[in-house]
């Protein structure tokens, strides 16, 4: 059996043994380095760089890391060489063209060649990385949104309040991470109340994919005041039962309007006494 040969056999003994041991080893990209310089890369780990494998071999491993995580990637490493941990890490590659490459990592000791080496097993994770990054800014923008708004907005999952935006307290008089998790029994004067309204909301919902109505709500501190709720359900069924309601609290106005009414019945009532 030739050299090569002997190395694929050596290496296949290794990677069995670390597969059958830890499931993170089975990454696809497979390589190798002694003495801080690829001896041996697979094809997949090869491409994910850009290079063919014979313009790896030889190659210093660290010149493939984005300076800015060298150091962090090293501690990692080397944690992980001494049984310290067990958690693959990731860092940059910069590709041959120049591109940047998210990589997740294992390495292990192994013996290649007769010499101690390192055995590294990895995988691009660039599309999940991107992926969680737009996600944490679309969060961040949705965030920044519910928080610019002037009135009270909630999420709610089977009427159990999953969102709140910092107007919830001048509403509400509840700070949003007092609402989270918690039922929206919180928000009524009594429980028939929330029986009955609820039934009323999630019916209309159930046909039309937004509803507002007027109905009382409580404050944190028992006070009694008149919402105008804007509902929507998220998605095009109510299956899990989830809907966005925002509140506008109208008590002033509503005491205005009812303050107006009085006025003009007393003004209808004198003028109807002079007339007689």
């Amino acid at each position: 059996m030739n050299d090569a040969g002997k190395d694929s056999r050596e290496l296949s003994m290794v990677l069995s043994t670390l597969r059958f041991g830890t499931p993170e080893a089975s990454y696809d990209s497979v390589y190798v380095v002694q003495s801080g310089k690829f001896r041996y890369v697979n094809p997949q780990f090869a491409a994910v760089g850009g290079y063919t494998e014979k313009e790896m071999l030889g190659m210093e491993s660290v010149s493939l890391i984005h300076p800015e995580d060298r150091q962090k990637a090293k501690e990692n490493a080397l944690k992980m060489l001494k049984g310290e941990s067990t958690s693959p890490y990731q860092f940059r590659m910069i590709a041959k063209g120049g591109s940047v490459q998210w990589i997740q990592e294992t390495v292990h000791a192994i013996t290649y060649k007769g010499k101690r080496a390192v055995l590294g097993n990895s995988m691009d994770i660039t599309v999940q990385r991107e992926a969680a990054e737009k996600l944490q800014e679309f969060q961040a923008m949705q965030n920044a949104l519910l928080d610019a708004l002037p009135i009270a907005v909630t999420g709610m999952q089977a009427r159990r309040i999953v969102l709140a935006n910092h107007a919830v307290e001048d509403v509400f008089g509840w700070k949003p991470e007092e609402l989270i998790g918690r039922s929206t029994r919180v928000l009524y004067r009594s429980a028939e109340d929330y029986e009955q309204i609820g039934k009323s909301v999630y019916r209309a919902l159930k046909k039309q994919r937004t509803f507002k109505t007027e109905f009382p709500c409580r404050r944190k501190g028992g006070k009694n005041i008149i919402c105008l709720v804007s509902v929507a359900r998220i998605g095009e069924s109510l299956q899990d039962e989830r809907i966005i309601a925002a509140y506008e609290d109208i008590t002033e106005r509503k005491r205005a309007e009812k303050a107006l009414e009085e006025s003009e019945r007393t003004l209808k009532a004198l003028l109807r006494s002079y007339q007689k």
